[in-house]
């Protein structure tokens, strides 16, 4: 024993101090417990864990064991450290982990409602082993089919009905466009240079002393519904599904395709030369809404003309109508939404603080305010739509745009933008 560590002025000890010490270490555990044990044996039994065990009634062999912890400075872990104690499946086989949670997100939509963070799921815990074993995972790797529906709830995916998610229609069509989407975003998985987004606008943000429906502390009141606000804003989001990186728009102006599409540009002109030389396409998540419908001439045209200035092909993957929710840009405003509902946005100062303190994936957005003022109802006629050299190509489950422009980069080149819904 290193008598340097012996406390040489012996305190007593009062009954009153003696059920503190009791009291103290009972609510600890492991090497925690045995340093504590180990300071008072120290300070008040000269360093005796036998005098500590008649005075305190903890054993000595642990006192004893939590003095030379303290003396050498090294912990000593128990045998069932070693021996007990199961990784959780998702921790045992990483692989098979992540190719369930990409399954996951296929077949996953975010809570309407955003009150939640939760991804409601269609994948049941069955269907997903299946797939699993179709992609060839070995089934004693594999848990049960128990044991799986606890893997995903836990990870929040809930297989669970929600009235207000329910798509209101579904076309025969519904499922082959899912396929259709699922099978053009694994292609451009497979090829590495493809840039992968999503995007969307958010319905419109009241700013004042309203209501969004969320809790905070303190007293603290508002409006309840619209007063006649004068001041509002759009978000638009674009979301890098692979690198996580959010972009957000807030536009004070009409929600337009002209809109989404500078944010677009705006978006690309901030990424590097490097991501720009890597990137061979970009493929762009949309829903079927008015302002990027594969049918609005006017976000046509300026797609076009995106394409045109990136020397990119563009590939507009559309979801079925009246699933939306499934693009994954939805799960952001999600995680947005629980953000900011307890607060008050009274100004667009506080909109913007509030939209750069959200995280998604770990990461901090890229917030933008837009100011430009935005036509409503602008649309190409025929005439124009022959200058721009835009031929439609559509089925009910592809809608093809294929411009003729000639640009010169290097050389002369002819742009495409494919558009697949």
């Amino acid at each position: 024993m290193n008598t340097n560590m012996i406390s040489t002025n012996i305190q007593p000890l009062s009954a009153s101090y003696i059920e503190d010490f009791r009291l103290a270490a009972s609510q600890m555990t492991g090497a925690k417990k045995r340093l504590f044990q180990a300071t008072i044996a120290i300070k008040y039994c000269m360093g005796s864990a036998r005098k500590t065990e008649t005075l305190l009634g903890w054993s000595k062999y642990t006192v004893k064991l939590g003095l030379h912890e303290k003396r050498t400075g090294i912990t000593c872990l128990g045998g069932q450290k070693a021996r007990c104690g199961n990784l959780k499946w998702e921790d045992k086989y990483p692989e098979i982990a992540k190719a369930l949670w990409e399954l996951a997100n296929t077949h996953s939509q975010q809570d309407p409602t955003f009150r939640t963070t939760i991804s409601y799921t269609r994948l049941t815990a069955s269907a997903a082993l299946k797939h699993l074993q179709n992609m060839g995972f070995t089934k004693d790797t594999l848990p049960s089919p128990g044991t799986m529906a606890v893997i995903l709830n836990r990870n929040g995916y809930r297989l669970r009905p929600v009235v207000k998610a329910k798509p209101l229609r579904k076309i025969p069509e519904t499922d082959a466009i899912f396929a259709n989407v699922k099978k053009k975003d694994q292609q451009n998985i497979a090829k590495g240079d493809v840039k992968r987004l999503s995007m969307d606008c958010k319905a419109t943000v009241n700013i004042g002393e309203y209501s969004r429906g969320g809790k905070t502390r303190g007293y603290n009141q508002a409006f309840d519904h619209d007063m006649g606000c004068k001041e509002k804003y759009t978000p638009f989001g674009l979301v890098d599904e692979d690198s996580g990186l959010l972009n957000l728009f807030f536009g004070n102006s009409s929600k337009t395709s002209d809109f989404i599409v500078d944010s677009v540009q705006s978006w690309w002109d901030a990424s590097t030369l490097e991501e720009r030389a890597n990137c061979s396409l970009i493929q762009i998540k949309v829903d079927n809404g008015q302002e990027s419908s594969g049918r609005r001439t006017q976000f046509l045209k300026r797609m076009v003309e995106f394409a045109d200035y990136t020397g990119k092909s563009i590939q507009l993957l559309y979801y079925p109508p009246y699933h939306s929710k499934y693009n994954p840009i939805e799960r952001c405003w999600g995680i947005m939404e629980q953000h900011w509902n307890g607060a008050k946005l009274e100004d667009v100062e506080t909109m913007l603080k509030w939209a750069k303190s959200m995280t998604w994936k770990g990461i901090h957005p890229v917030v933008k305010l837009s100011q430009k003022v935005y036509q409503k109802g602008i649309s190409l006629s025929s005439a124009r739509q022959k200058t721009y050299k835009i031929t439609f190509k559509i089925n009910i489950y592809t809608e093809i745009i294929t411009t003729k422009n000639k640009v010169i980069l290097s050389a002369l080149i002819i742009k495409h933008v494919d558009l697949h819904c």
